[in-house]
Formats: structure tokens, sequence, C-alpha cells
């Protein structure tokens, strides 16, 4: 038996819970650990490559993590760093935000004055390549990462377009990116809508911002705000704590969202303070079907106790919590340890945030059919409602 072999082996069989018998499954024993031992020994001497060690044991971690869901995974140590950059929003990269497709990556947003929109990247394209390595349905869900490096670096893309019949070469410098998660705009006076991309760290202070600017506007003509627009589309998620945060400002003393775990373990409840930034203000939330995680807690949160309507298209499913724990080579492992509940007890993991009112998202030209009917709604409603009785009145 190879020292390498050797070692990990009495290194598990050094771990007390490892041998002993689960009333619920068959116990591990020595012949299963030898049996794991033999395997990597015929790799190592057998595989028509030579293998590096450390290479062979990252698969193996990455084996069993990917055995479990589609969430839990490995993470190297550049995936780690990224990890820690994104929650931050600040990370050398491109600028841009897209979501996984089918061995693709597609563009949903080029950031302003980024590296992406300098060099002509919208929505809808489709990376197919970076740097040379085509993606596909084994690397497309970690190829995001390829687009982050060092400022200064530069990455390459193949692009697919509607509109062209051959793929579209781009080269692109890297920049430092400092993502804003919370944009702000008036689609009509007096009803400002708040987009959040994403939910970071700095989530709950940005939306802070927002309101003072939405108090500034409102205090120079004399009135109060008709509404609000919560535009959630295209949000992957992100920080279940900014999210829980966010949904303090709505909600006062109200359980915003509570967690379960492996069986036989408590369920954790999240609530929000007493007191709401807009106490009573009218809301109208915006999913779709890219609408995920942190952002499926924010509306499943406000949809239950009635706070605001909810319109647009189901949302993605994403209701699981993935913890992320480094390890001593640098890297670390995400794994999938509970799931997310709303404040009426629905699982969000799988059957995701169903509207009150379901509107397409799919625009024709510059419309949007969605902020649309979000006008429409506030347009015939008076300024105490019930969301619901709204949905049927419409």
């Amino acid at each position: 038996m190879v020292p390498t072999i050797r070692l990990l082996l009495l290194s598990m069989l050094l771990l007390p819970g490892l041998l002993l018998a689960d009333q619920r499954r068959p116990a591990v024993n020595v012949d299963d650990l030898r049996a794991f031992a033999d395997a990597w020994g015929y790799i190592k001497d057998n595989f028509v490559d030579d293998v590096d060690d450390r290479e062979l044991l990252q698969a193996a971690i990455r084996g069993m993590l990917g055995e479990l869901d589609e969430h839990s995974a490995w993470l190297s140590p550049e995936s780690l760093a990224g990890v820690e950059e994104q929650s931050s929003g600040r990370y050398g990269g491109i600028g841009i935000r897209v979501m996984l497709g089918d061995g693709v990556l597609e563009v949903i947003e080029a950031m302003q004055d980024s590296p992406a929109e300098r060099a002509g990247l919208r929505r809808g394209d489709r990376i197919v390549a970076i740097d040379q390595r085509r993606l596909d349905a084994g690397n497309v869900s970690t190829a995001s990462e390829w687009l982050r490096g060092e400022p200064g670096t530069e990455v390459e893309l193949l692009v697919d377009r509607n509109d062209k019949l051959e793929p579209v070469a781009l080269a692109l410098e890297r920049a430092i990116i400092a993502r804003s998660s919370v944009d702000l705009d008036w689609p009509r006076p007096r009803l400002p809508r708040l987009t959040i991309h994403q939910f970071q760290q700095n989530t709950p202070g940005e939306v802070d911002q927002r309101f003072e600017e939405i108090r500034e506007v409102m205090g120079r003509t004399g009135e109060q705000p008709a509404g609000l627009i919560l535009d959630l589309r295209n949000n992957p998620g992100g920080m279940m704590y900014a999210a829980v945060s966010v949904a303090d400002r709505f909600l006062s003393e109200q359980l915003v969202v509570f967690t379960q775990g492996r069986e036989g373990n408590e369920p954790r409840h999240y609530h929000s303070n007493p007191g709401e930034q807009m106490p009573g203000l009218p809301m109208v939330v915006l999913i779709n079907q890219r609408s995920a995680s942190a952002s499926e807690i924010l509306a499943g949160a406000l949809q239950d106790p009635e706070r605001a309507l909810v319109i647009g298209e189901p949302s993605f499913g994403k209701g699981s919590i993935q913890t992320i724990w480094p390890l001593r080579n640098g890297g670390g492992i995400r794994l999938t340890t509970a799931h997310y509940y709303t404040p009426g007890g629905r699982r969000i993991q799988a059957g995701g945030i169903a509207p009150d009112r379901v509107v397409s998202d799919q625009r024709d030209g510059d419309g949007d059919p969605v902020v649309d009917e979000a006008i429409h709604l506030f347009d015939h409603a008076d300024r105490l409602y019930r969301p619901r009785q709204l949905a049927k009145d419409g």
C-alpha cells in the first residue's frame, strides 16, 4: 500500500463516528475503507496518465459532495476566495451578471461602465467558451469563476448571439468591479421602484440609502409616495441574513423565514424587529423564473402576511441553505444543511413562490409588461387595500 493510502486509511479509522452503527443506515466497515484504498491504488498504478495525489484527493471530495445534491460542492482556494468577494460586492472581473443555461452562461446584464459593457456584451448573449475552453454540462456550473481574476489581466470569450450566424470572439481586460446591489428609478411620479440584483453584505445599507433618496425626492414635492415596487426579477439570491435584514425594513415583529435542517433538529426562526421604514406604504413585488434563494425568502416573507402583492412568474425554487466550511488545505466545502420555509410554512425548495397574479416576463421591444401591470394595479387601487383582494379584483 502506498504511504499516502496508509496515512489516509489510518486517519479515517481514527474518526470515532465513522465506524459506529447507525440505526437507519449500514455502518461503514473496514472492508469499505480497504475498498476505497484499493481503488485509489488501482488509479495511481494503472490510469493512463500520471495522477497527482492532491488532485485525486480533491476529486474524491468533489465526488462525495456531488452525489449529495446539485448545490453541495468542493471549493478550490480560488473558488473560496471568489465566494468571499461575491458577498462583499468587490471583485476582479468583467462586470456581468449571468445565469446557467444548457452548457452556456447567458448574460442577464452588463454593468454600467464595466469591461463587459465597453466590449458590447448585452442581455441574451450566450457565452460558449472562456479562454478557449468550451463550456458544457460538466463545467458550466463553475465557469463563471473563470471570468474573475487579477485586474489588468485579459480574458477571451466566445459568444453566441441571436442576430449572428457565427460566434463572436471578444477580448476583455478585467477590472475592479464594485457592484451596487440596489438601484432606484421612478416608473411614474410618486411611484419608486427598488431593484435588488443580489443580496450582499452591503444590501441592507444600500436599501436605506435608496429610502433616503425617496424621502428627498418626495420632500421637494411635499407629497407622499403612492406605493413602492420591489423588483426581485433575475435576482439569484445571495446572503440569507441580508434578505432577512431587508425584510426587517418592511415588517414589524413578524416571522420572516424559518429553516429546518436534519430530522430531529429544532427549526430556526428569524423575526423582524419592531417598526418599519415606511409603514403602511402599499407594495408590489416582482418575481420571475430567475428569482431564487434569498429573493424567494423576501418575496415569501412579504406575501404570506399580505404586506405586499407578488406578481410576475413563479420563482425558481432554490430554497436550501448552503453552509461553507474552510478546509486546512486552503479550499473549502459548500454543503446543504437546511431548507427554507415561508412564514406560512411553505417549503421554497423545488416549489418556489407562486405569484398572486401571473404576468409573463417576456418583453416585446422596450416594454416591460410586469412593471406595466404593477403601475396598473396602483392606478386602480385606493391607498388601503388587502393585496389578495386586489389580485382578484384587478
